[in-house]
């Protein structure tokens, strides 16, 4: 059961791999190189219209995620374009069909 619960993380299918860098497949990462990014702030969205979007402090809150994430998105994608020469030339950073 140990050993069933500790592959379940991982993006390797054999963990002798797990020294070497590896790009990214499945689900959102079809589409987006930081999909847990875009998850962040989906959820962030989540919370700013469940306040009613009238408080000036959770505006402020999630422009800060939006472009926090935004940012370190960006830089991981190009740090996949420069690690992976076969990395899919379809994808986005943080946001599909936009950045």
């Amino acid at each position: 059961m140990q050993k069933m619960l500790s592959m379940q993380g991982s993006l390797r299918e054999n963990p002798s791999q797990a020294k070497e860098y590896i790009i990214p497949n499945g689900d959102w990462f079809e589409i987006v190189s930081s999909p847990h990014y875009l998850a962040e702030i989906i959820l962030y969205a989540g919370l700013l219209i469940a306040s009613g979007g009238t408080d000036v402090t959770n505006w402020l809150l999630f422009g800060f995620v939006v472009g926090n994430l935004s940012l370190s998105a960006g830089e991981t994608h190009r740090w996949y374009l420069r690690k992976f020469e076969n990395y899919p030339a379809n994808r986005n950073a943080i946001f599909p069909c936009v950045y």
